[in-house]
């Protein structure tokens, strides 16, 4: 299933245009990436936070995060060194996600402290 360019890749380009989590620390995230290798030595990264046409899902562990991501095409196939680098926050440099947030953005074009906070 990896003809198609993993769904992924389009909330990395256009952040603003899906929903995001927001952490119990007031941070958000998006995509959680992760690394993981089969029992072939192929390495894959795919999001732990995965949108499903309506919402994310984030899931518990990596490796159902992979089952679902390798069934729906939604990773990549990468060497080891990229892989390990971009689920650290490789994926992330040079594009939109780098410098999102909606927080902050809300923050700024807010007329009153509630919407601001809402």
């Amino acid at each position: 299933m990896a003809d198609k360019e993993p769904e992924f890749l389009d909330r990395i380009q256009n952040p603003d245009k899906y929903p995001y989590i927001t952490n119990k620390d007031g941070s958000i995230s998006t995509h959680r990436m992760a690394a993981e290798v089969d029992e072939d030595g192929n390495w894959y990264v795919f999001p732990s936070i995965q949108f499903d046409g309506e919402k994310l899902k984030q899931f518990e562990s990596n490796e159902e995060a992979m089952k679902n991501a390798m069934a729906t095409g939604n990773f990549l196939k990468l060497p080891k060194e990229e892989a390990l680098e971009y689920a650290k926050g490789g994926y992330k440099e040079g594009t939109p996600l780098e410098t999102f947030d909606p927080i902050g953005q809300k923050a700024k074009t807010a007329q009153t402290f509630k919407e601001a906070v809402e």
